[in-house]
């Protein structure tokens, strides 16, 4: 069955959100080179309680943001298309970066790792000595090992793509009923963070974060509910509405989700703080952008519009800029504000170089081969 079109009204403040999401995801990256977690590919010998602190609550926040806003993405985008297309496009534009990815960016950045003595794979982590190769001869065997392949930060793609699979017939119910206006009350605003919080709580999501896909079906079930409240979110306009007035108290909540996440860490009550923090985070991010929502400017399309490939381009900036800057003894703090503006810049220089002139290395990061043109 067909849907009817919508008239199409871009919302900036989901853009802004975007960016500005995309910037907290390399800047917790920086962050989680001296954060206590051990799965990463380049650390410090000794953890930061800050980087700690301020990864926990960028890691909620970031995820579950990203995955409400693909969430909403798909219900608008089945509004203007057939559920065949939609499957089509979500092939072009989530898995073919994905594959892109592991096989581009997966030798450098599996490179640094096992140069620090590390190795992540997808049935855990471990120690390792340093291989005594070079890049040139350890390229042919990434390639030729499953074992080797490392799809690092690229797993939100992979869970993306099947969430996006998985709940289609809910998102095609959502995209053809009438957008509902009518505000609810005010703790509905509010009750979305219980649902979360006991979910994670039963599927004991979020600890430990080895995102694999085929043994992580906590998490998987975390961040399909976060995408499906996105989507419910693009159906109920009235309920953004709700969060646009809330949003100093969602913001009260996130920070308290955070806190029992710090106090209590890996347990019940961490875990009752992930789901807070995570609507808290979402509710906030949305109302408050929602109640500023910037003007359109080329800048801020630009920008929008890079988002995705800075996110599946970051990674290498990122490690490469740790492993140099780490054994210069800067400290923490001078390290990761060294290693955030840096990669941020060099990642979008090398969109803008690399990337958006070319029709296959925008394909490759899930663009339009060509860019759209400019409506009058």
């Amino acid at each position: 069955m067909a849907t009817t079109p919508l008239p199409a009204r871009r919302r900036t403040d989901l853009d802004l959100l975007r960016i500005i999401v995309c910037g907290g995801v390399i800047l917790a990256h920086a962050l989680l080179i001296f954060a206590a977690e051990p799965r990463y590919h380049v650390k410090s010998a000794t953890p930061w309680l800050p980087a700690t602190i301020l990864y926990e609550g960028f890691r909620i926040s970031t995820l579950a943001i990203f995955f409400v806003l693909a969430g909403w993405s798909a219900v608008a985008s089945l509004r203007r298309r057939a559920a065949g297309r939609y499957i089509r496009d979500r092939a072009e534009r989530v898995l073919l970066p994905l594959a892109a990815g592991v096989v581009v960016l997966g030798p450098v950045i599996k490179w640094i790792e096992l140069n620090q003595g590390r190795d992540l794979r997808i049935n855990g982590f471990r120690l390792v000595s340093p291989p005594e190769i070079s890049f040139l001869e350890f390229l042919p065997r990434y390639l030729g090992r499953l074992q080797l392949l490392t799809w690092s930060h690229l797993w939100f793609l992979a869970y993306l793509f099947v969430i996006s699979l998985m709940l289609l017939p809910v998102l095609l119910r959502l995209a053809r009923r009438p957008p509902s206006q009518q505000m609810p009350g005010r703790a509905m605003a509010f009750l979305p963070a219980a649902g979360l919080a006991l979910l994670v709580l039963a599927s004991s999501a979020y600890w430990p974060f080895l995102p694999n896909l085929t043994q992580d079906w906590g998490n998987l079930l975390y961040f399909a509910a976060c995408f499906l409240l996105g989507g419910g979110l693009a159906a109920w306009p009235g309920f953004e509405a709700r969060l646009r007035v809330e949003a100093p108290g969602l913001l009260l909540l996130a920070l308290t989700g955070l806190t029992l996440v710090v106090a209590a860490g890996e347990g019940p009550v961490g875990r009752i703080g992930v789901g807070l923090c995570a609507w808290g985070s979402i509710g906030a991010a949305l109302g408050y952008a929602g109640r500023h929502p910037p003007a359109a400017s080329p800048t801020l399309g630009w920008l929008g519009e890079a988002t995705m490939p800075v996110y599946v381009l970051h990674h290498i900036p990122v490690l490469a800029l740790g492993v140099l800057v780490l054994p210069w003894g800067w400290g923490p703090l001078a390290t990761v504000l060294v290693i955030w503006p840096l990669a941020t810049v060099i990642s979008l220089l090398a969109y803008r170089l690399l990337v958006q002139p070319f029709p296959w290395p925008r394909r490759l990061v899930g663009m339009d081969a060509r860019p759209k043109p400019k409506l009058a």
